[in-house]
């Protein structure tokens, strides 16, 4: 298994700083770390987590799988004190993972995303926070889809954009909404249509309307970000105030 943690654009550590009342933690890692780091993570499970694991089909997806969850683990262990192995995780109804025994008395929200091989795990103490990641690429029936699921004026702006920048465009507009729609534990299926973003290639994350209020959408802050070349990633929270911090974890 070879490591593609060189992919990832952010800056390295290997151990998580003091988290301000105001931060936001992103950290990327790579789900193909290399054997070692991989046979670690896998310690980290537990026996529901390694159940599951291999009810996977293929054995790519099994070992996403195995290296998100223990990254997961590693990464959150620090800010609360604990062993990556004694977290204990429930499921919202929609399969959000949550600290579930008495690590969630600590304050730490956290939130976990992947695409390909990419995982972003965003932490902060603010209060429920969304993060998502996608690799940009080529999709077919574009034009099709954001006229049919995405706002009327999300599809006019969007049916303006050239054809070679309709990829960002696109995820930009993913992206950006399933970060907020996490981060409120809606779920992006449910309320695509209602959060307006902007995602014009080059144009900063902004969350411009809920449900056509914009009141409500500037109650929220919404940054844009690429931790890898041709991904594209966001995170939202309810606050205004807030610092986002990128790192790899190694």
């Amino acid at each position: 298994m070879n490591s593609s943690s060189d992919t990832l654009l952010w800056p390295p550590r290997a151990s998580a700083p003091p988290l301000a009342p105001n931060e936001i933690h992103v950290w990327a890692t790579t789900l193909t770390p290399t054997s070692a780091d991989f046979e670690t993570r896998a310690k980290t499970l537990s026996a529901e987590e390694t159940e599951r694991a291999h009810k996977f089909k293929f054995e790519k997806h099994r070992n996403r799988f195995i290296a998100g969850r223990g990254a997961l683990r590693q990464i959150l262990a620090p800010y609360l004190g604990a062993n990556p192995t004694d977290l204990l995780f429930s499921y919202s109804s929609n399969g959000k993972p949550q600290l579930a025994n008495d690590s969630a008395i600590k304050g730490i929200h956290f939130n976990l995303a992947h695409s390909e091989n990419v995982a972003l795990v965003a932490v902060t103490r603010i209060g429920n926070v969304g993060v998502d990641v996608e690799h940009v690429r080529p999709v077919e029936n574009v034009d099709h889809l954001v006229a049919r699921f995405f706002s009327a004026r999300e599809n006019e702006a969007f049916q303006k954009v050239p054809d070679r920048e309709k990829p960002v465009a696109f995820f930009n507009l993913w992206t950006r909404k399933e970060a907020l729609l996490k981060a409120t534990g809606e779920g992006i299926t449910r309320s695509l249509s209602l959060v307006e973003v902007s995602f014009l290639p080059g144009e900063p994350a902004q969350l411009l309307a809920i449900a056509g209020d914009a009141a409500k959408a500037a109650e929220w802050a919404l940054r844009d970000f690429s931790p890898a070349k041709s991904f594209a990633g966001a995170v939202a929270i309810r606050s205004r105030n807030i610092i986002v911090q990128y790192w790899k974890w190694i």
